[in-house]
């Protein structure tokens, strides 16, 4: 299919049905608020990550702000990892939901679920070390999460042809140092290396592809006798996308400790760009679906000319339909500004708060073929900046034993309008438990708990995707994700 980033060009072709659905939504994944890792640090957790930049808890904080490092006298290392699980029911809101050309549809108040969801869950680790070099400087290092997103549709839900098992994931290295510049400020700065990852499974719905083909060429009356004579396949394909990347970003921090109880933590990391991200799409072909491909790439003359004159490229499309093509595309993930309060109210209890906020409205999401560089397709999202309020407490209950709690809020960065279901972003508040047990002078023991709850989030109500018959059929439904976080750490001082 040959189109610019702002219109298709007159001739297309089926393409847009697999790498284009494929490479446009799993990588949409990557662009809204709900991928940015919440459980970096198993202490934090505990609070909702309130106070993250300022509190300085355990070696963890390297994360949220290196200028906070300076607080450590001696050599740390804290390690953890944060079992996760996701629910995401679809829930269809009309009759006939889904691609209407004989494969599974929703009716109206039908729920899809996969097993309650919980065969989607996935294991986050995470090491963190705080190296005294002086009594002013500290070095650090980190190994975590920094975006995440893990959903699993039922097989047959209506959205299937856009996405349905997404698994992305990026992994941030940090190397930083904290440097006490007085006996109130700290200055501190990050360098990292991080390496991007997406995975995504989905369903191919070929008649429901030149069914939409021909009807953007006004020849949708054509799809019947069009899909007869291509002998096109009944059944769905299945197709994979696999997708790695690497960048290099930096981060820096301030820490204002104005009382020995209260401080005031910053820290500012500039968008991360993700530049020619390279990958893998596949498709499990069946004998039909090769028979297909086959009657694409030489076409009787009957067809040629009906062909020609609705406007499609079938030597082109036969192309884009190979098993096994190579793909590429640039990400740009937001910056992030962080502000956090600590102050330690009592000999027992702490209070503290932030403030995050990233901006995705500079997010655009383009994605072109290896092979020769042509525009896939182009997906309008119209994002804005994602904003977070965080509360938490510790409560010393005991010599050894302290309480935690935290609750924070964040928005939606898309519209109803334009959500995709291959991430159904929505307003969500978070609710944290956790405690800390020290073991001895030397080693604390960290568990937490943390529920995500979600607002339910319209999809299929994006008609601006281009080329259309990529939008994966007339599909209308609600999504509402359950999010749970179960984290255990330890902290070792030398």
């Amino acid at each position: 299919m040959h189109f610019t980033g702002r219109r298709p060009a007159p001739c297309f072709t089926i393409r847009a049905l697999v790498a284009g659905i494929s490479a446009t939504f799993i990588s949409s994944a990557a662009m809204a608020g709900g991928t940015a890792f919440d459980v970096t640090s198993i202490s934090a957790m505990g609070n909702a990550q309130a106070g993250q930049a300022a509190e300085g808890g355990d070696a963890s904080v390297i994360f949220a702000n290196p200028a906070a490092l300076t607080r450590f006298k001696r050599a740390e290392l804290t390690q953890g990892a944060a079992f996760i699980t996701v629910d995401s029911p679809y829930t269809s809101n009309q009759n006939n939901d889904g691609a209407s050309t004989g494969a599974p549809q929703g009716q109206n108040g039908q729920v899809f679920d996969r097993n309650d969801g919980y065969d989607a869950s996935v294991l986050a680790p995470n090491m963190y070390v705080a190296i005294p070099l002086s009594e002013k400087t500290v070095m650090g290092f980190s190994a975590s999460g920094s975006h995440g997103l893990l959903v699993h549709y039922d097989a047959n839900f209506p959205g299937r042809n856009q996405g349905r098992d997404i698994d992305f994931k990026v992994i941030r290295l940090n190397l930083g140092v904290g440097h006490k510049v007085s006996p109130t400020l700290s200055l501190g700065i990050n360098g990292s290396y991080e390496r991007y990852f997406q995975s995504i499974k989905l369903k191919l719905n070929y008649r429901e592809a030149v069914q939409s083909l021909l009807d953007q060429n006004n020849a949708g009356a054509l799809a019947g006798p069009a899909n007869a004579l291509l002998q096109t396949p009944t059944e769905e394909g299945d197709a994979k996308l696999r997708m790695f990347g690497w960048a290099f970003n930096a981060q820096v921090g301030a820490l204002w400790e104005p009382t020995e109880n209260t401080r005031f933590g910053f820290s500012y990391r500039p968008k991360t760009k993700f530049e020619s991200n390279r990958g893998v799409f596949s498709i499990n072909e069946t004998a039909a679906q090769t028979q297909f491909r086959n009657n694409l790439a030489n076409p009787n003359i009957f067809v040629g000319a009906a062909s020609g004159l609705a406007g499609l490229d079938l030597s082109t499309s036969a192309g884009d339909l190979a098993p096994y093509q190579r793909i590429k595309q640039d990400i740009t993930l937001p910056d992030e500004l962080r502000l956090s309060v600590f102050h330690h109210a009592t000999p027992k209890l702490d209070l503290m708060a932030s403030y995050t906020r990233q901006d995705f409205s500079v997010t655009q999401l383009r994605y072109v073929r290896e092979s020769n560089g042509r525009l896939l397709e182009d997906v309008p999202q119209n994002f804005k900046p994602a904003q977070s309020y965080r509360v938490g407490l510790n409560y010393k209950l005991y010599r050894r034993l302290t309480l935690k709690t935290g609750f924070a809020t964040e928005n939606s960065v898309v519209s109803d309008q334009y959500r995709i279901t291959i991430l159904p972003d929505s307003d969500r508040k978070y609710y944290s438990i956790g405690a800390q047990l020290d073991l001895s002078r030397d080693t604390a023991l960290h568990m937490a708990y943390q529920k995500v709850k979600f607002a339910p989030s319209p999809v299929g109500n994006n008609d601006q995707i281009t080329p259309p018959e990529v939008r994966g059929g007339d599909f209308k439904g609600t999504v509402q994700l359950d999010v749970n976080y179960f984290g255990i750490g330890i902290t070792e001082r030398f």
